[in-house]
């Protein structure tokens, strides 16, 4: 047995169980003598811990894909590496800390500036120090948690607008003309996410939701259990949210084009029983007209989304698809690009479990209830032009 061979079977015989769902771990064919079983555990890992959050699960036929470009040239422009100089010079006002031998902002002015505020989490403190961990949640099922089978092969054709409506319909497929990462960029994607499984770990589901980049930086810097990011993992970040994604196949708008766009206090409303946000004003508005009109039956399964969330998605998501970032971005918007960050919702059947993350949704009474009342569109419809596949639960709000 050669080595694409034993890390082909080991990983597809592994399994997650996810609360009441199924995941299958299927990923990272790789021959390069650089890519053993020791790196492929870490990455299987790494996907694991995700899924016990907001589990992704795709399953595809690899094919040869083009190599995902270098980088462009960005110096001179305003957002060149803005993480990596926030890491390197810290917070601008710091003193000791005797009791852990930590610095951390001097002033809770300083850390108003640039914390979330407690009203979002009752875990947080201005201390990034010494706050206590969050407490152990329960699974949390995310737009993309429901594993669905491989298809038949599907014949490319020449015509764009037949290829996008191909790609739309066969997501958890692979074309030949994906963008797949390199073993390196894979590497350090991996290190990236397990990085950020810590953060979710220590600051809670809830939290992670609406956690700034800034704020994810100081997490890691002031917490050893979660480790600063190093240089390269920053610089691929950063890569992943400036690129220009049409090149993967994802034609949505940019929606945020600041990496370190936070959400103020009053920017959000916790929706009680759910473990998500929602912008207030128009989107909190919307859904509770929605399910006033829809009835009880009806529940949010996911709001906003900052920038860490989508890129632990996304990743995650990449992960699974053995580094095709093309095949990730058919069903994750990559970070920068998500409605969610600016106010459309995922909503489900309650006890629908993962059927609420599949097409199955479209033939619930909840979801018929929802085309009859005539206002609500879903954004991810079975022929739209973004590149992504059908999701009956995302409603458009804006």
């Amino acid at each position: 047995m050669n080595r694409r061979q034993f890390l082909y079977q080991t990983l597809s015989a592994s399994a997650v169980l996810v609360g009441t769902g199924y995941a299958s771990v299927d990923m990272i064919r790789r021959s390069s003598k650089v890519w053993g079983p020791t790196e492929a555990e870490q990455a299987k890992a790494a996907v694991e811990q995700a899924l016990k959050g907001a589990p992704l699960v795709d399953e595809a036929v690899s094919h040869s894909a083009t190599p995902f470009a270098a980088a462009p040239d960005r110096e001179g422009l305003s957002y060149a590496q803005p993480a990596r100089a926030m890491q390197s010079m810290g917070p601008r006002y710091e003193t000791p800390n005797e009791a852990t031998g930590l610095t951390v902002p001097a002033s809770s002015e300083a850390v108003a500036a640039v914390s979330p505020q407690p009203a979002i989490s009752n875990t947080l403190t201005p201390d990034f120090a010494t706050m206590t961990p969050a407490q152990p949640e329960g699974p949390v099922l995310d737009e993309t948690a429901a594993a669905v089978e491989a298809p038949v092969y599907v014949a490319e054709v020449e015509d764009e607008a037949e290829r996008v409506r191909q790609k739309v319909e066969h997501f958890e497929y692979d074309f030949s003309d994906d963008v797949l990462m390199t073993d390196t960029e894979y590497t350090t994607l991996v290190s990236a996410l397990e990085r950020l499984n810590r953060v979710q770990s220590y600051v809670g589901h809830g939290h992670f939701n609406v956690l700034s980049f800034d704020d994810m930086l100081r997490y890691a810097r002031y917490q050893p259990r979660i480790g600063d990011f190093p240089t390269a993992e920053l610089d691929y970040l950063e890569k992943l949210f400036y690129d220009d994604v049409s090149r993967l196949g994802f034609f949505g708008e940019r929606v945020i084009s600041d990496l370190t766009h936070s959400y103020a206090e009053n920017d959000i409303s916790k929706i009680p029983g759910s473990g998500h946000y929602l912008l207030r004003g128009d989107s909190e508005a919307f859904y509770d007209k929605v399910r006033e009109k829809v009835g009880d039956t009806l529940l949010l399964t996911s709001g906003v989304r900052g920038v860490v969330k989508q890129y632990h998605l996304f990743m995650a998501k990449a992960v699974q698809a053995e580094g095709n970032l093309s095949r990730a971005s058919r069903s994750l918007a990559p970070p920068g690009h998500s409605y969610h960050a600016i106010g459309d919702f995922d909503v489900g059947r309650v006890n629908g479990g993962l059927s609420n993350f599949t097409a199955d949704f479209a033939q619930t009474d909840e979801f018929k209830r929802l085309q009859d009342l005539g206002f609500v569109k879903i954004r991810y419809t079975t022929d739209n032009e973004y590149g992504v596949r059908y999701e009956p639960w995302h409603i458009r709000v804006v």
